[in-house]
């Protein structure tokens, strides 16, 4: 176990918001001028955590999201709008509508991962690095000023008093799949193993074996801390604050051989909603998950499998499929027909803050928004 602790002497003055203090320093404004103090040295960025994302005026500028054009049966989503160039886009938070943060993967080419982007309501930043050379495969961010992001070399960065701080190994023992905040005092972060490593605001603690028989927890999700579900090869397992559960059936569906769970999504205790690699998506009424209900076909053909789901609600839900790029939505008591979007790659996460914003990225470095 290594201690995570926020970087001393940074501070975003006003509450500043991520996306905010990104904007204003890629403008040409000095840190003083965009709410921050810092004891870095010259030309560091706040935002970067010290010298891990420095500050240069040949920054690519931010690119302006396109209008909203291709109507779903709910809402809009944006066309593809490519934000992260020669980089796979694998995981996005917004804990509001002016507020998201995704990262970013190696897509094979000579482009280098481990880079964070901010998006303000309007438009994204340009990537800068936080955790190069590694692959940043989760992020969650549960406020406005404060983040947590995993790797797959085992490695755990958070953003908090305006910096990231660097990533330090906390899991030996696998990669890590995913991370879900309840507060910038709780994380959970799990990995390829069926470990679960828990952040209590200054430290990570060591790996804990959740599942032992198939050895992956591939999704988790914290509305609280006295409340998590996690995923993975044997089912759902779930966290009551101090131990984690015997691994719980999904549903009928859940044991066809099509593999394990590749999401799941929980805004309380009662309520929680997985999705599978076969299409199908199972639902948490507190006790007990729902049987299959495949709703990821269009034109009687089914999707390639859906990857992500976010809910804000239990009236409101919206899955990604992670082969055929279509987006479903839940309104509490049913599912939308498949919508297509202008991607020709598969979605990779969602993040929902509200029942009427959204926003998706894609293995083409593309980012999209929903509105309703």
């Amino acid at each position: 176990m290594k201690a995570r602790t926020a970087h001393p002497g940074r501070t975003l003055a006003g509450g500043r918001s991520i996306a905010g203090v990104f904007a204003c320093l890629l403008a040409g404004t000095t840190a003083a001028a965009c709410g921050t103090s810092s004891s870095s040295s010259p030309g560091s960025s706040p935002l970067a955590g010290g010298t891990l994302m420095p500050t240069s005026s040949s920054s690519a500028p931010i690119s302006a999201l396109a209008t909203p054009t291709p109507s779903t049966a709910s809402g809009t989503w944006s066309p593809a709008d490519s934000v992260d160039p020669g980089l796979d886009l694998l995981a996005v938070s917004c804990p509001s509508t002016t507020d998201c943060v995704a990262v970013d993967s190696s897509a094979g080419g000579n482009a280098k991962p481990g880079n964070a982007l901010t998006y303000n309501g309007s438009s994204w930043s340009a990537p800068r690095a936080i955790d190069s050379p590694n692959s940043i495969v989760s992020v969650s961010c549960p406020t406005t000023s404060f983040c947590a992001a995993v790797d797959d070399a085992g490695n755990a960065l958070t953003y908090s008093g305006g910096a990231w701080t660097p990533f330090t190994g906390i899991d030996s023992a696998g990669q890590f799949e995913a991370v879900s905040c309840a507060s910038a005092s709780f994380c959970v972060a799990v990995d390829n193993s069926g470990n679960a490593s828990t952040f209590n605001g200054t430290a990570w603690s060591s790996p804990v074996q959740v599942d032992s028989t198939q050895g992956i927890l591939t999704a988790v999700s914290c509305p609280s801390a006295s409340f998590c579900v996690g995923v993975g090869g044997t089912g759902a397992f779930v966290f009551n604050g101090t131990t984690w559960s015997p691994p719980g059936t999904l549903g009928a569906g859940e044991d066809t051989g099509t593999g394990p769970p590749d999401g799941v999504s929980c805004t309380s205790s009662s309520f929680c909603v997985a999705v599978g690699t076969d299409g199908g998506i199972y639902t948490y009424d507190g006790s007990s998950w729902s049987t299959n209900d495949k709703v990821d076909e269009l034109n009687g053909i089914s999707g390639g499998g859906l990857a992500a789901v976010s809910c804000t609600s239990s009236s409101f839900c919206m899955a990604v499929d992670q082969d055929d790029n279509r987006s479903v939505t839940f309104n509490g008591s049913s599912w939308s027909a498949p919508t297509m979007l202008s991607s020709g790659y598969g979605l990779a996460s969602v993040s929902c803050p509200s029942r009427s914003f959204c926003v998706a990225v894609d293995g083409n470095a593309d980012a999209f928004t929903w509105h309703s």
